[in-house]
């Protein structure tokens, strides 16, 4: 396309208003209703069937997922991962359009009553790709472009076009999202893996070359959705949820949290899009333009009005950003009425080979309060395709995943009911939502499963009861969640039967739980420990009731737990998901020789509920006890008293708000999934002095906020602000000992150059931000961009205080703080300035591994300190 026509098509967009469109086409558009009127009665109703395959022109390659489209009739479909498509059309059309992302557009003519078996639609690139511009050296600038101001109308006019513009609207929203194993061919089936579950395929979708997938999940939820612009909120209400589960193996709340995350609402207004836990930067944000390259293709006829098709992609196709494109209305409203998502194949985007969006949006209309009729855009057709594997190469075998979301029952300007925007969050679960039986899906769903889809439960099931199949789940929860289930009970965690330290030598550890086998309601827990080197025994032993009708684990938890621990821990060592007595974390810096005993009975109540508030009592006395080389000396430095114990009674509350949380339920810990929303938690205890032996009184007040902020393209941010303050008199055991880690791990929440008992205070405030910039700058480096790296930075600062009464003195008769061998003090208080480390670190290598270089940038004077150090962290990322 030449520059003149261009500009000739962008003067079309900017003046070819609805009326002028009709006056210069009125004639021709009523010879041709009177021509339609005579000869409609002729036309044959005789369906029309079509099976074929789209492939590259050039190469031959088949084109996977391509669109395939009767306009006539507002139906279509996409090719499979072979290329191949079929549709059956019960109503007379006259033309087939087959499409494809930086292809040139197909179409078929159709012939009423014919069978089109066998049709080959060959596609060719686009005569104006990115690729085209590159070769004839053409310098894209975005002043003076058509293609740019067509898009920052499109831009302009977005609170005007997308339904949020509406005061209120209302519909019913069903969604469906099914997993498949792609390519399992002939070598795979008789394989060691499933050549003795040939069961597997009968419920397997062969394509026409013979190509096997295999479904082995299907998710479905039923909701209502409603929303009003002022106060603005909307609100989803869900009926019905339910997925394929294996019972006992995984977490089914968290698996559906996962893909629900996965599988986010694409609002292609928004200006960040949130798919594959990942955050891609819009093609309609108003950074657009400096992000994407846009070029105007054609024009077509869409249904009610003519439309302009945008190509546009990424500036640099590392990017988090989209390829595609965008059909917008030609009748001066600038309103999408179709788009194409993609994204480039050297994407810095894990584990996901394709991912495509395809969106089309139509009028609906409504009456609406005031008996006048309500009209806006809404998505008509909804779907999100994403091909996984190691590679990106999507000929080889990975996993496939569908999502198609349907609408209906709409309602527009209708005003609504106040009382249903009272509850917090944006989610609620209507009772027995995730207990539906197959009458209420039978009757709900917008499309009734095909066969194939009926099986997948069938085929779940078999293979849970079948043996070889138990024993390969067993080994797989062993290495991911460490634990080995033996009848009703789970043995583990694994990784904690071994670990050594400097006070207990060679500690052996044994110890397990119940499973849902033995009760869904109750859940014991207990191990015993022994150290070789300081000759004790240790041991737990805990029992949690759930008062909810799910289980035990099962959110929203409503259950009481007591427990009683005899143990060894590190004062300030506070990890996060992962056990304190690991066997790798037994490799650890510096000296750790200074430990305490620790014996404790308590009871716990906590309560949740969906809209994200819990709260937690708590009950429990305590007495702690020095090990290895600490010990409880007070009064006279030169004459020191020893304490063989603290003993304490403490009663708390714990406050929590983390509305939309997502997460995952694993053996041990929840591990949370990344959103936008804020969690806030409030703690208070209250130390009772001569209660069951208790020997101080205090209050203890702490409060957190976190959030994550997304700054596309720049990546995201975590930030946690925390605070806290003690009340009362109280040894140094029981103040504010700052979280430190002397282990090679990196730790998000704790100061990894900080020595174990380093600081402590009685009020305190701490800052800790971690940004991520995804690759942005790794992705402009050659030789870098290759790699996927992900550059990472953090900073941690801490300030702290202590007051006078806690100080320890030998009127006072305070523990004093702990020094070494040669009278070094190994404590300190937080007075001069407040203790603060930084780090930069490279993530994604080998997709899942972190290492970070943290410096200390302050109290370099304190013993045994290290001034920096390399760190490591392993997480799967996206």
């Amino acid at each position: 396309m030449s520059k003149i026509e261009i500009h000739s098509l962008y003067l079309f967009c900017k003046m070819n208003t609805p009326a002028k469109f009709f006056q210069s086409n009125n004639l021709r558009q009523i010879l041709f209703g009177i021509l339609l009127l005579f000869t409609a009665p002729a036309i044959a109703q005789a369906p029309i069937n079509i099976h074929g395959t789209v492939i590259d022109a050039l190469t031959n390659e088949p084109l996977a997922f391509a669109t395939i489209r009767v306009e006539d009739l507002g139906l279509g479909t996409t090719s499979d991962e072979e290329g191949h498509f079929g549709l059956e059309l019960r109503e007379p059309a006259t033309r087939l359009k087959v499409s494809y992302i930086g292809y040139q557009t197909v179409e078929v003519d159709l012939k009423p009553g014919e069978t089109y078996a066998g049709l080959e639609v060959r596609l060719s690139e686009a005569s104006n790709t990115l690729k085209e511009v590159v070769v004839r050296n053409e310098k894209y600038r975005n002043k003076g472009n058509p293609a740019v101001d067509l898009v920052k109308a499109v831009i302009d006019h977005k609170d005007q076009n997308r339904r949020q513009g509406l005061n209120y609207f209302s519909f019913e929203q069903y969604e469906k999202v099914e997993f498949a194993l792609n390519r399992v061919d002939e070598k795979l089936r008789n394989g060691l893996l499933f050549r003795k579950m040939q069961f597997l395929f009968d419920n397997a979708d062969t394509s026409a070359s013979g190509v096997v997938s295999l479904p082995f999940y299907l998710y479905e939820r039923l909701s209502d959705v409603y929303f009003r612009k002022d106060p603005r909120d909307e609100k989803t209400f869900v009926k019905g949820e339910k997925s394929t589960t294996v019972p006992g193996f995984f977490d089914e709340q968290g698996i559906s949290s996962y893909v629900q995350n996965m599988y986010q609402q694409v609002d292609i207004y928004d200006n960040r899009i949130n798919l594959a836990t990942t955050e891609f930067v819009s093609p309609l944000a108003p950074i657009a333009p400096a992000i994407y390259r846009f070029y105007i293709q054609d024009t077509t006829q869409m249904k009610d009005t003519r439309v302009v098709r945008l190509y546009f992609a990424p500036r640099n196709k590392s990017d988090l950003a989209f390829e595609g494109n965008m059909w917008i209305a030609l009748d001066g409203s600038y309103a999408v009425r179709r788009i194409e998502l993609g994204v480039p194949k050297s994407i810095n985007l894990n584990w996901v080979g394709d991912l495509s969006v395809e969106q089309e949006f139509d009028w609906v209309e409504s009456v609406d309060g005031n008996a006048g009729i309500s009209r806006g855009l809404m998505l008509s057709r909804d779907v999100v395709l994403m091909h996984f594997g190691v590679s990106k190469d999507t000929t080889r075998r990975g996993l496939i995943g569908r999502k198609t979301t349907s609408y209906r029952s709409y309602t527009l300007g209708q005003q609504l009911s106040d009382r249903l925007f009272k509850f917090s969050g944006n989610t609620r679960y209507e009772n027995n939502a995730q207990q539906q039986g197959e009458q209420f899906w039978a009757a709900n769903r917008h499309v009734a499963l095909n066969e194939r889809e009926k099986g997948i439960q069938e085929t779940i099931d078999t293979l849970n009861n079948y043996r070889p199949f138990k024993r390969a789940m067993s080994v797989a929860r062993i290495l991911f969640e460490g634990y080995h289930p033996v009848g009703g009970v789970d043995i583990g965690p694994v990784n904690t039967f071994y670990s050594f330290n400097e006070v207990e030598g060679f500690r052996g550890r044994f110890g397990g739980r119940t499973n849902l086998r033995f009760s869904r309601n109750l859940q014991l827990e207990g191990f015993l420990a022994y150290g070789t080197k300081d000759e004790r025994w240790k041991g737990y032993l805990g029992a949690a009731y759930s008062f909810s009708s799910g289980n035990v684990r099962r959110f929203p938890l409503d259950q009481v737990k007591v427990w009683f621990q005899d143990d060894i821990q590190i004062p300030g060592l506070d990890l996060q998901f992962i056990a304190e007595d690991n066997f790798l974390l037994s490799f650890k810096r510096g000296v750790n020789d200074k430990m305490v005993y620790n014996r404790v009975l308590g009871a716990e109540y906590l309560k949740e509920s969906q809209s994200g508030f819990s709260y937690a009592l708590t009950a429990k006395t305590e007495r702690l006890m020095p090990a290895g080389n600490l010990s409880f000396q007070y009064g006279n430095p030169e004459q020191p008293q020893f304490d063989p114990e603290i003993q304490t009674t403490d009663f708390g509350i714990r406050l929590r708000y983390a509305p939309n949380e997502k997460f995952y339920q694993g053996a041990t810990y929840r591990t949370p999934i990344l959103n936008k929303y804020p969690i806030f938690t409030l703690w208070y205890n209250y130390g009772a002095k001569d209660l069951l032996g208790g020997e101080y009184n205090y209050h203890s007040v702490m409060a957190k906020a976190e959030k994550v902020f997304y700054v596309s393209p720049l990546g995201w941010s975590q930030v946690v602000v925390e605070g806290g303050r003690i009340f009362g008199t109280v040894p140094y055991p029981l103040l504010n000992v700052h979280r430190a880690n002397q282990t090679y791990a990196y730790q998000l929440e704790s100061y990894n150059l900080m020595n174990f008992l380093e600081f402590v205070s009685d009020k305190y405030a701490s800052v800790n931000m971690t940004h991520s910039f995804g690759g942005f700058f790794f992705n402009r480096v050659p030789l870098l961009r290759k790699l996927k790296w992900r550059e990472m930075v953090s900073f941690k600062a801490l300030w702290g205080g202590l007051d006078e009464s806690n100080r320890p003195t030998e009127i006072n008769g305070l523990l004093r703080f702990p020094v070494d061998e040669n009278g070094t003090p190994l404590t300190y208080s937080l007075e001069k300035q407040p203790y603060m480390e930084a780090s930069v670190g490279v993530g994604n290598i080998f997709k899942v591994l972190r290492i970070d270089y943290v410096r200390r940038l302050n109290y370099l004077d304190h013993p045994n300190v290290a001034r920096w150090g390399i760190r490591a962290r392993v997480k799967m990322e996206f």
